[in-house]
């Protein structure tokens, strides 16, 4: 069954991270390593290592938003890791992404505002998944 995009959140621990809209999740890929060795008519291939993938979500910018934004911002300049359950995706009202035991999402981006003259603030969050893939709970 389909789901609504306008019931989707992010959530760090128990609080919704204010003005999210939109949040992507890149999904988990494979290497895939060329074994060709002289003398072959054409390549060949072989499986290597999976990528869990990277996240990235954006919606209105709120610098008063301290359980959420704010707290985002600070883990990501020092460089802080989120286990699994710290941060999730969710997909409705109860169902919803994060990392998995034992892998970590790491903020590679954050402080991305955009401010325009006819328009809201808004801002954005890049991460990369490490360890193991995100599961759905």
């Amino acid at each position: 069954m389909a789901k609504v995009g306008k019931i989707a959140s992010v959530k760090l621990g128990t609080y919704s991270v204010s003005g999210m809209g939109t949040w992507t999740l890149s999904g988990y890929t494979r290497e895939v390593l060329d074994d060709t060795e002289f003398g072959d008519d054409i390549k060949t291939f072989v499986f290597g290592i999976g990528t869990a993938g990277t996240l990235s979500f954006a919606g209105l910018y709120d610098p008063t938003d301290s359980t959420g934004q704010t707290l985002l911002n600070s883990a990501c300049i020092n460089a802080s890791t989120f286990t699994g359950g710290d941060l999730k995706f969710y997909i409705d009202n109860t169902s919803y992404y994060t990392n998995d035991t034992g892998s970590n999402i790491l903020l590679t981006k954050c402080d991305a505002i955009t401010m325009e003259k006819s328009g809201l603030g808004q801002c954005s969050f890049e991460a990369t998944i490490s360890g193991g893939a995100m599961v759905l709970i």
